[in-house]
């Protein structure tokens, strides 16, 4: 199966990752939790303050499927 995923702001660094191919894509065996995801991708889950499944706010725990986009952004500050 296959996913999107976008990093977004300072987790963006974690886009070159191996198992993110050049256009944005992941392999997956099968269904995993977001979570699962951000480990396999060495992104501290604390990093991650929102998530976004097909445009839709989810938790470490929502099980990603295939064609699903995924959407990781850090905490966000302004002044």
């Amino acid at each position: 199966m296959s996913i999107e995923i976008k990093l977004f702001a300072s987790l963006a660094r974690y886009a070159s990752h191996p198992l993110i191919s050049a256009d944005g894509r992941m392999g997956l065996p099968s269904p995993v939790p977001v979570g699962q995801i951000a480990d396999a991708l060495n992104i501290p889950r604390q990093e991650i303050k929102l998530i976004f499944l097909n445009g839709i706010h989810a938790q470490m725990d929502t099980k990603v499927k295939d064609g699903d986009r995924l959407g990781l952004f850090p905490a966000i500050g302004g002044g």
